[in-house]
């Protein structure tokens, strides 16, 4: 019993015709009948009858034409998933990211990521930034997302630049460091600091707290809530919170360094070769990095 065989033969049953069948597949009317007749051989029934030009499902043969279909459609699955292997589409995907940039965004890839890649599976997960390295390193995940560290912690690990994103530091409108003409380091450690919280090998921890007073959150869009809430000041990235700063709710801290701009970009092993999922994902946070970061 052969794939093409089983393919005939829905066909044939579907169009109630050879010569149909024969027209739709490609093939010669000889030809189709011929592997009908080999096929109803391979199995000791009779799977249609002939009336004149036409043929009709025996009851075995309806039987066992559902359990056919499934048969035609997996054998398809696997053809697929070969020759997406053979053109360097992952057939899954394990990815990992922060939420510097903004969640629409990340919606709308994975479904286009979808759309473009069907038979790829896909699973995703977010984490502050300096997890995502050691996620990559521990075979964790395949590929990470997120705002890069100024040194290589892991020698094993590569990393590719995508772009920038411009880091503020805020404060709602109200709060005390927002009406000071100008703000010093000793001003940002009185008061409350939201930080990024991320867990290491040892135990929970703050990234860099500058204040000794400070609230650590996981994401970055806490971080942004929290200021917005008016619960303290944080450091975040300006496509998270440009449209509280237009409207007002918030304001850029006047620190003398209260903006910078940080590498945004993949993580991966060094050894691991590049997929098209990956090479195409990459290629939509770098387009988009370049037509948003920093845009008024």
């Amino acid at each position: 019993m052969k794939i093409s065989q089983i393919e005939m033969f829905l066909q044939a049953s579907q169009t109630g015709s050879i010569s149909e069948a024969a027209r739709k597949l490609d093939k010669s009317r000889t030809t189709v009948s011929a592997a009908l007749s080999a096929l109803e051989d391979d199995l000791g029934v009779k799977l249609l009858t002939r009336t004149g030009n036409r043929i009709l499902l025996t009851d075995i043969g309806q039987t066992v034409a559902n359990d056919c279909e499934r048969l035609a459609m997996i054998a398809n699955e696997i053809k697929a998933k070969c020759n997406q292997h053979i053109d360097g589409v992952e057939s899954t995907i394990r990815i990992a990211r922060d939420d510097a940039l903004p969640e629409a965004l990340w919606r709308d890839l994975i479904k286009q990521l979808k759309q473009t890649f069907p038979k790829t599976s896909i699973s995703v997960y977010v984490a502050p930034p300096p997890e995502l390295e050691e996620m990559v390193e521990q075979n964790i995940i395949d590929v990470a997302y997120g705002l890069l560290p100024a040194n290589h912690r892991a020698p094993r690990l590569h990393h590719v630049d995508l772009g920038q994103i411009r880091m503020m530091s805020v404060a709602h409108k109200d709060h005390p460091l927002s009406q000071l003409r100008k703000v010093h380091s000793a001003d940002l450690e009185r008061y409350t600091e939201i930080a990024l919280a991320y867990i290491d090998d040892e135990s929970l921890k703050p990234v860099s707290p500058k204040s000794t007073n400070y609230i650590a959150l996981a994401f970055y869009e806490y971080l942004r809530n929290a200021v917005v809430d008016g619960t303290g000041w944080s450091y975040v990235p300006d496509l998270l919170i440009k449209d509280r700063l237009r409207d007002g709710t918030v304001k850029v801290i006047k620190h003398n360094r209260a903006m910078s701009w940080q590498p945004y970009g993949e993580i991966v092993e060094q050894e691991s070769r590049r997929g098209a999922v990956v090479q195409w994902l990459s290629d939509q946070l770098e387009d988009y990095l370049l037509d948003h970061s920093g845009a008024e």
